[in-house]
């Protein structure tokens, strides 16, 4: 009896077992399913980790970055408070001086008034004279008197006469002084008045060259931290205040600028064709030297051996190298103090890391920026790419470029310069990393290596 149970039940397991079996296989399938999915969302969630303190120390960083430029910003608007601050000073005294000269006007004409009303009254008193006296008249009247007391009497008439006469030169005398002393006060008032408009000129365009400044590092702000409506609104407030503060130069910088502009191509143009002229002159004298440079040597050399003429020529055309490359090197001067740390041509850009070509020649230091060459100023602007900037014509198809310079350039446009005049101080404002000078020398509007000119 338990030998039939025993293989009845070993009977019920072989018969089960196939059936077993694939129950097995499909829970440790979903095992295996399962736990690729969690290793799956562990991977998920270290990501996610990485990428959430990747956020934070980013933002970390940004918010430093951010709060730096609002210090920035911060400053540069005191720096444009002070600079409007100084615009109305130099506007006061403006005025100031043109009611001093006003004033001095109206004292040189009632003084001119008074010297003409004493000089018709002095021609007056000659021609009675000349008519109907002279010296005779006066000694008969002298002569006629009946006593000694008349005569006392006729002479304190005369003397009376005669010392209003003096009185008269004398006033004469110090009205004419005066009047000459107001007119040289005038004057220096003018040349006064003259000076302060040109610093005046200078701090206007320096006023909006720190508000393009000012524009850039908001726009800066409002690329890398996309700030809040009420942010935004509180930015665009300031901008609208500045605005209003200087709308007002903007008509009279416009006007001012188109004179200056005016009156120095006419300058310019005079001084183009007496260049011309000379140039032309010098070249038909050179060409006449050569001619007869020429002809002696010619005749020379008919009476020496092929060797010795051929030497003699490479020696001449060597000299003449020479010359040349003096000549295209003379008439610059280097703009800055320091050494050089980047050259015109390819190069690998310092701040994006790629391949690209460099228009300039960078100077590294620090001190003044200098006029390569005497020119008028073209521009004298802010530029988010270079900064703090002035660019020079020459009037020969050459023009240069001085850029990264700091604040409160010293030159406004229109404004004619000489080789040397300091143009500002180098810094390194606009897209810069370090304080240095872009240099950048264009001929008909192209770049070239500036180290042609400057070496």
């Amino acid at each position: 009896m338990n030998k039939k149970r025993i293989v009845t039940a070993m009977a019920s397991v072989l018969l089960a077992a196939p059936f077993l079996r694939p129950m097995e296989v499909d829970a440790s399938q979903r095992l295996n399913e399962l736990q690729q999915q969690e290793q799956q969302l562990r991977k998920e969630s270290q990501k996610v980790s990485g990428e959430i303190q990747s956020r934070e120390e980013k933002m970390a960083a940004l918010e430093k970055e951010k709060a730096q430029l609002e210090k920035e910003v911060t400053a540069l608007q005191a720096d444009i408070d002070t600079l409007v601050v100084e615009i109305s000073e130099q506007e006061k005294e403006i005025q100031r001086i043109k009611e001093e000269i006003e004033r001095l006007q109206e004292e040189i004409a009632q003084l001119q008034k008074q010297i003409d009303s004493r000089n018709e009254q002095l021609e007056s008193q000659a021609r009675s004279v000349q008519t109907n006296a002279s010296a005779s008249d006066i000694i008969d009247l002298l002569m006629s008197a009946e006593s000694l007391s008349d005569l006392v009497g006729r002479i304190n008439v005369v003397n009376k006469l005669v010392t209003a006469n003096q009185e008269i030169m004398d006033a004469q005398i110090a009205d004419q002084n005066a009047l000459e002393e107001n007119e040289k006060q005038v004057k220096a008032e003018q040349e006064e008045m003259e000076k302060v408009k040109a610093q005046l000129e200078i701090s206007r365009n320096n006023l909006v060259n720190q508000r393009l400044e000012l524009d850039d590092k908001i726009v800066q702000i409002a690329e890398k931290y996309e700030m809040t409506a009420e942010e935004r609104d509180s930015f665009i407030n300031e901008q609208a205040i500045l605005a209003e503060r200087t709308s007002t130069l903007n008509e009279e910088m416009k006007a001012e600028k188109q004179r200056i502009i005016e009156e120095e191509r006419a300058r310019q143009e005079a001084i183009r064709i007496a260049q011309e002229k000379a140039q032309r002159e010098a070249e038909a004298k050179a060409k006449a030297e050569a001619a007869a440079r020429a002809k002696a040597e010619a005749a020379a050399a008919a009476n020496k051996k092929e060797e010795a003429t051929t030497s003699s020529n490479s020696s001449s055309n060597a000299s003449s190298n020479s010359s040349s490359n003096a000549s295209s090197n003379s008439g610059w001067l280097r703009p800055a103090n320091g050494r050089y740390t980047s050259h015109f041509g390819y190069r690998v850009h310092p701040v994006t890391g790629r391949r690209s070509f460099h228009n300039g020649t960078d100077i590294a230091g620090g001190g003044p920026i200098r006029a390569s060459r005497a020119g008028t100023v073209k521009s004298a602007s802010y530029s988010g790419t270079y900064g703090y900037r002035v660019i020079i014509d020459h009037g020969d198809g050459y023009e240069t470029l001085y850029a990264h310079m700091q604040p409160n350039l010293s030159v406004a446009p229109g404004q004619r310069v000489s080789q040397g005049q300091q143009l500002g101080i180098m810094g390194t404002t606009g897209r810069s990393t370090g304080v240095h000078l872009h240099f950048i020398v264009y001929k008909n509007g192209t770049p070239v290596n500036a180290m042609n000119y400057i070496r």
